[in-house]
């Protein structure tokens, strides 16, 4: 068993969605690390169903991302344990997997580097960190679960820095309303950290002028495929339909640079 340390547990709630999911990679992550994973049972399901929901759209813009460009550069920011190259990886591509020192010591341990896989030590505050990840040729830039929890400032700094240094790359992330990030409710309220930017609409950041282009934007409760239960398929429409618009206000958006 892998010792875990002081890990984040938003890294380690993620993980054990994805496992409970069914992602075997996921599972075997969780048998190894040293964690008391039952503190995050009680709200398994809806968990779950939350991290498939995101998890869904990341995947499917990889799949075009490396259908566009087999041996193209997939960075992944605030990586954590994420197992994606082991679902999508086409035999050609590079991956980057960027996050703080104590989670890529871990990942390292328990996902190690190959040749096409680097792990890299790398803050997003940090303005050195496009040299650490150092990506070249066509990049897809993944920021899953990672913007929403830093000041607006450091989230425009982010975004600026990715359209200046990788000109012609992609990134995508998720954003949450004001009224959500005000008010977390369900897997949000159980996170260790707080939610803090809040984004009502994704093309505000391409009204910042910084030079990212908004591809497409979906709300988090429309599956990318129907690879859901009919019931789940249904109760999510329901949800589209009669929950207030502020209260199902998370989103996953592509952007150009």
């Amino acid at each position: 068993m892998v010792q875990l340390g002081a890990i984040q547990e938003t890294m380690l709630l993620t993980l054990h969605a994805r496992a409970a999911n069914g992602d075997g990679a996921a599972q075997r992550l969780v048998s190894a690390i040293d964690y008391d994973f039952t503190a995050f049972e009680r709200h398994k399901g809806l968990t779950a169903l939350f991290h498939v929901l995101r998890c869904g759209w990341y995947d499917e813009w990889t799949r075009q991302f490396l259908a566009e460009c087999p041996g193209g550069t997939v960075v992944e920011l605030g990586a954590g344990l994420t197992t994606r190259a082991d679902r999508l990886d086409n035999g050609a591509a590079t991956w980057v997997f960027a996050d703080l020192p104590d989670a890529t010591a871990l990942r390292r341990t328990l996902l190690p580097d190959t040749a096409r896989r680097r792990t890299v030590t790398a803050s997003v505050l940090d303005p050195a960190w496009p040299s650490a990840v150092a990506a070249e040729g066509p990049c897809l830039f993944l920021a899953e679960g990672l913007l929403v929890y830093l000041e607006p400032a450091a989230v425009r700094t982010v975004l600026a820095t990715v359209a200046a240094r990788f000109p012609g790359s992609r990134i995508a992330l998720d954003t949450y309303g004001s009224w959500i990030v005000a008010r977390p409710r369900g897997p949000l309220r159980h996170m260790a950290a707080d939610l803090v930017w809040a984004c009502d609409d994704p093309q505000e950041v391409q009204r910042w002028g910084i030079g990212l282009t908004l591809r497409e934007s979906h709300r988090l409760t429309r599956p990318v495929r129907r690879t859901l239960p009919r019931r789940t398929r249904l109760a999510l429409h329901a949800v589209n339909a009669l929950a207030p618009a502020r209260m199902t206000d998370l989103r996953v958006s592509l952007y150009s640079a």
